[in-house]
């Protein structure tokens, strides 16, 4: 899981924010350009799904419990992958 900050001047409510949710990894901290450059993020919030290498793998939309259930295979197929 990557999590980017595109706007550090956030900080301070951003960790809050995070910790509240029960996420407990620290996002990368960046500008806009580079999100948009190396993901193609133009805009928050963002799910990306990416692979070992860096690689962008799905771009999943959660809106139901339908979809809920397509990310979770999205997350397995990576899983799979990464098995020796």
């Amino acid at each position: 899981m990557l999590a980017i900050n595109c706007e550090p001047a956030q900080r301070k409510s951003v960790l809050p924010l995070l910790e509240a949710m029960g996420i407990t990894f620290v996002p990368v901290e960046s500008d806009w350009a580079w999100a948009e450059q190396q993901y193609g993020v133009t805009g928050t919030p963002e799910a990306l799904l990416i692979d070992q290498q860096g690689r962008i793998m799905f771009k999943p939309a959660v809106h139901d419990a339908d979809t809920r259930i397509g990310l979770e295979r999205q997350v397995e197929a990576l899983l799979d992958r990464a098995q020796p």
